[in-house]
């Protein structure tokens, strides 16, 4: 996604709310981020099990992580949680950062010809807990574009991610080496803020309204080609769980130490350098959401309700 001094990752924009909750607001401690109960998962292991959702709740929980609990139209979406070390004026912090117009999400760049989706995993505020042993297990991410010229939805990549601890408001694009470690079954995992090790548990110095600004996770995989003119609609979709960093003792993640979103950035070309949003900016980003023991899927969409219910994405079999 890159950085910003003014509004981080993805599109600007001032915050619309200070809630962080659909409804009741306050930060969540729930084991599940699914519409109303809170979703459908079950293993707790290293991920990359059975599937989990029917395909009914399979489209809830995305239309749930694009319109909020209630049902209240797009651009609601509220995190379930906030994100440590971002400014209140970070508009994503709060919840989706996107738009029912891909199209008008790029405009105003110059020639785009790529895309790259990315995720985040943040330590969870007000009250992050230490859970030292507590990692965030990273699945696939995959990306899929409903095209205007075809009518159908097309996978664009489907691709584990690698990325690095950058300061959690993106300040000066500063960024370290991240605390990921490859795991036995093909993902990764990885650590933020103040439980990671080594230069990746740093502070920076700064302070925000809630406290020190320390270093995220921030992954993104290959940067792939696109014809954004024939882009109707997005969708992101990652799984992610809490595992033990070691042993297999889980009560650091039942602490909820980590929230996570993904999304989506658009690049002049797949071999563009980062130079301060010239060349790139945020697309769309998903609502913040806490990871938990149990495997469950974080998403984002971009586009109008309408075509996401009479078009419904196609899910993979892990999920």
């Amino acid at each position: 996604m890159g950085a910003t001094t003014a509004v981080g990752p993805g599109s600007g924009g001032s915050t619309a709310s200070s809630g962080v909750g659909p409804g009741s607001g306050g930060s969540t401690t729930s084991s599940g981020t699914g519409p109303g109960s809170g979703g459908s998962t079950t293993s707790s292991g290293t991920g990359g099990g059975g599937k989990n959702l029917s395909p009914s709740d399979y489209l809830k929980t995305i239309q749930f992580d694009y319109q909020g609990e209630n049902g209240v139209p797009y651009p609601a979406g509220m995190s379930l949680g906030y994100p440590a070390g971002v400014p209140n004026s970070y508009s994503w912090k709060f919840g989706t950062s996107g738009t029912s117009d891909v199209a008008a999400a790029i405009s105003g760049r110059g020639p785009q010809m790529a895309g790259a989706a990315y995720d985040q995993v943040y330590q969870h505020r007000p009250g992050s807990p230490s859970a030292p042993n507590a990692r965030v297990l990273l699945e696939h991410i995959r990306t899929y574009f409903f095209s205007k010229s075809q009518q159908a939805w097309q996978m664009v990549e489907d691709q584990s991610v690698s990325g690095a601890a950058f300061a959690e408001d993106f300040v000066n694009n500063q960024s370290t080496g991240a605390d990921a470690r490859d795991e036995s079954n093909g993902n990764i995992s990885v650590r933020s803020g103040t439980n990671a090790s080594g230069s990746a548990g740093g502070t920076t110095g700064r302070t925000v309204e809630d406290g020190p600004v320390d270093f995220n996770y921030h992954g993104f995989d290959k940067r792939f080609t696109v014809d954004w003119a024939d882009v109707e609609a997005i969708l992101v979709t990652q799984v992610m769980s809490c595992i033990p960093d070691s042993g297999t003792d889980t009560s650091d993640c039942a602490k909820i130490p980590y929230l996570a979103n993904v999304g989506l950035d658009s690049w002049a070309s797949v071999t563009s350098s980062f130079d301060g949003f010239k060349t790139h900016g945020g697309v769309s980003g998903g609502r913040f959401k806490p990871v938990t023991l149990a495997r469950q899927i974080f998403t984002n969409y971009s586009g109008v309700l309408a075509l996401l219910q009479s078009h419904p994405p196609p899910q993979p079999g892990d999920i």
